[in-house]
């Protein structure tokens, strides 16, 4: 079964990541944000969640998120990088 953003990837994000990062401007809970095919000057494609992606990853981009931890394990990571993987599924 595919991985998809409401049931697999949108319950891993804590409502206080997601209210923290609207603030500024990322919708950890928005399908439609989340799954954006467009790029920026760092990634080719699927910028937002590739962005977000990084900054969950350790030692991959600062500040890491979420912020004071704790960090989400390899299991959740690979979770995320799933979803991405199988084509962004709602």
């Amino acid at each position: 079964m595919a991985t998809s953003f409401q049931t697999d990837v949108r319950p891993l994000f804590r409502d206080r990541d997601i209210s923290c990062m609207a603030g500024y401007g990322i919708l950890l809970s928005d399908y439609a944000y989340m799954s954006n095919p467009a790029g920026d000057d760092t990634y080719p494609d699927h910028a937002h969640a590739q962005n977000v992606l990084c900054h969950l990853r350790p030692n991959a981009c600062t500040p890491r998120m979420p912020m004071n931890g704790p960090y989400w394990s390899d299991a959740q990571l690979a979770l995320f990088a799933q979803w991405m993987q199988e084509g962004y599924a709602p």
